[in-house]
């Protein structure tokens, strides 16, 4: 068994340091089991957006952590969360990625449940007895949901912290992409990339406040071209940022051509949502080595289409099917994953500016963020209450 097979709290202590981490944490399938238990099925997960299912009888299937759920809004205009489970006998209710529909039916057994996710038929009830409650048989909630400006979050927890709480100071980062919008309000209408990449869930979010890679790994792509010389370095003024909690943000602002970096933020919100300036990413967890890179572009209502044509047509050269900058990081993750396989050198640094972690802000360049990521990591790993 592994050092961190037996599940000790110990373990994460040696394998999380200040200033690097052990490979094993990318690698051991019981590290990735114990995220699961402690992170994806407790921690707020970002499910999706209220404008997804922005009639009555639209819906959405999503995963949150490992289990598929269902996001729908019901015929009162409600926003629901379920399990997409069927509570006879476990199959999923709905197969399609999006749709509309005022009831879904269990392809097993014709349980058929309206979007409210009551059931209101089955065949050959009288044959489970005079006792039989079709109010105690509908779909399972998912035990928490809660939005903040239209961001749907979701947790298999009954209890922990509120959504509020656990945003802390990265709810600046959706209040800055939604205020782009002259009447506050962004729209997640126009469809989900989906990329499976062989490498670890935490590779891409390390990625997103990784500012040291963009003119190595993107040198190719063209992306140098469209902003300031000297932009990815640490003269240029940048900032990188521990938003505490797990969550970052690399910010531009205040240096020249700042704008350059699109409409809204850059930023990361524990355990798997990106803001990516005029897009939204998503990590989901497959295995230890495997994960769903999910993109959609944001489109502001209320702002001009001149405004934000040249952001949806930077999107499709970037992440679309033909995209230049997704293939070069998922290429990179997937090298990651096979060099950390040989287990030596055991450390992956994460040195960079290592000088300011005492104000929680760096240049741009530096890896502040990630650290705080670990460190937040660290703490969910470790904390037995979690679990009693």
């Amino acid at each position: 068994m592994s050092e961190v097979g037996d599940s000790s709290s110990s373990a994460y202590e040696r394998l999380i340091g200040t200033d690097r981490v052990s490979g094993r944490l990318y690698t051991d399938p019981d590290v990735f089991e114990r995220e699961l238990e402690r992170i994806h099925h407790r921690s707020w997960m970002f499910v999706g957006h209220e404008s997804e299912v922005a009639t009555p009888g639209e819906f959405v299937t999503r995963r949150l952590g490992r289990q598929p759920v269902l996001l729908t809004r019901d015929d009162t205009g409600a926003v629901r969360l379920w399990s997409n489970r069927c509570p006879h006998r476990g199959a999923t209710v709905c197969a399609l990625d999006q749709g509309h529909t005022r009831f879904f039916r269990c392809p097993y057994h014709a349980w058929t449940f309206d979007n409210a996710g009551a059931l209101v038929a089955l065949p050959g009830e009288e044959g489970f007895g005079p006792t039989f409650d079709r109010d105690t048989h509908g779909l399972a909630p998912v035990p928490r949901m809660d939005t903040y400006r239209g961001f749907v979050f979701g947790s298999w927890s009954h209890e922990g912290q509120t959504l509020t709480e656990h945003l802390g100071n990265a709810r600046d980062l959706i209040d800055r992409v939604c205020d782009v919008s002259p009447v506050g309000e962004i729209s997640l209408r126009a469809g989900w990339l989906r990329h499976r990449i062989g490498a670890n869930w935490k590779m891409a979010a390390e990625n997103v406040c990784d500012f040291y890679h963009p003119p190595i790994t993107h040198g190719s792509s063209g992306l140098m071209g469209g902003v300031p010389p000297g932009y990815f370095t640490d003269a240029h003024g940048g900032v990188t940022r521990d938003l505490g909690g797990g969550h970052g943000e690399v910010d531009y602002r205040q240096t020249e051509g700042g704008s350059q970096t699109g409409l809204g933020p850059h930023g990361f919100i524990f355990p798997n949502l990106f803001i990516e300036a005029a897009s939204i990413f998503v990590i989901h967890p497959v295995s230890v080595s495997e994960m769903t890179h999910l993109q959609t572009p944001i489109t502001w209502v209320g702002l001009p289409e001149k405004m934000q044509r040249p952001q949806s047509r930077r999107f499709a050269m970037a992440f679309g099917a033909a995209g230049v900058i997704e293939p070069d990081d998922a290429a990179t993750w997937e090298r990651m994953q096979l060099g950390l396989q040989a287990g030596e050198p055991e450390w992956v640094m994460l040195e960079r500016g290592v000088q300011f972690d005492h104000t929680g802000e760096g240049r741009a360049l530096d890896e502040i963020a990630m650290r705080g990521f670990w460190r937040h990591y660290r703490s969910l790993m470790t904390d037995e209450a979690a679990v009693r």
